[in-house]
């Protein structure tokens, strides 16, 4: 009987794990904005919906990876620099920065900031190789500065409010013979693309800008 008993007993679990697999998930890939590779699973019960393990790559390198429930990013997801740097930790779950690494061609601008002040500076969540590129990439040469040999100073301005949201994006180009300021619609832009982290002057968050500073080099 104890026999008979285990044997019934190792069929229902082998019943029940095959079950569970069928409705589990199953590996999807598709290609994202910007070029990347979304490698990712989805339930087989719904279909197009995330759930699970997903990385984001970027021909062989990796840029993001997390993890997914019901279609949404939980828990912590890992950004990467190019060279597969750690840049940045962001846990979707709580909406919290656990770690973040500035670029290097990035500064910023906080009011009222005294010397002694404790800072936490603001960040573009995704980091810079994979949410802030889509915003980098909304800059257009102007006309009149096609035939003007030389080397520039580009900068993107995002001005950020105190919970955290792009209020105003403006991307500036100029050297010592020319000044140029774009100012980009809002409107235009997916939803995650204003979202940010707020900067937090001595335990609360305040306004702020970043700042993305870059050269720009024209010849003929």
């Amino acid at each position: 009987m104890k026999t008979i008993l285990t044997l019934c007993i190792s069929i229902l679990c082998g019943l029940s794990a095959n079950a569970q697999k069928s409705d589990s998930t199953q590996t999807h890939y598709r290609l994202i904005r910007g070029g990347f590779v979304e490698h990712s699973t989805e339930l087989k019960s719904k279909k197009g919906i995330k759930n699970g393990e997903a990385r984001i790559e970027n021909g062989k390198k990796i840029v993001a990876k997390g993890l997914y429930k019901d279609g949404e990013r939980i828990d912590r997801w890992q950004f990467f620099k190019e060279g597969d740097t750690l840049e940045q930790i962001y846990n979707y779950s709580i909406k919290r920065m656990e770690y973040n690494q500035p670029h290097e061609k990035i500064r910023f601008e906080i009011d009222s900031l005294k010397e002694g002040d404790r800072v936490v500076y603001p960040a573009k969540i995704g980091g810079t190789n994979y949410a802030l590129m889509y915003l980098l990439k909304k800059y257009s040469m102007p006309y009149e500065l096609q035939n003007k040999v030389g080397e520039y100073l580009l900068s993107f301005i995002f001005n950020i409010d105190s919970n955290g949201k792009l209020v105003k994006y403006q991307i500036r180009v100029g050297n010592n013979n020319f000044n140029k300021l774009q100012e980009v619609d809002l409107k235009k832009l997916n939803p995650e693309d204003l979202e940010f982290t707020a900067a937090r002057l001595n335990g609360r968050n305040v306004g702020s800008t970043l700042i993305f500073e870059t050269k720009l080099t024209i010849d003929r």
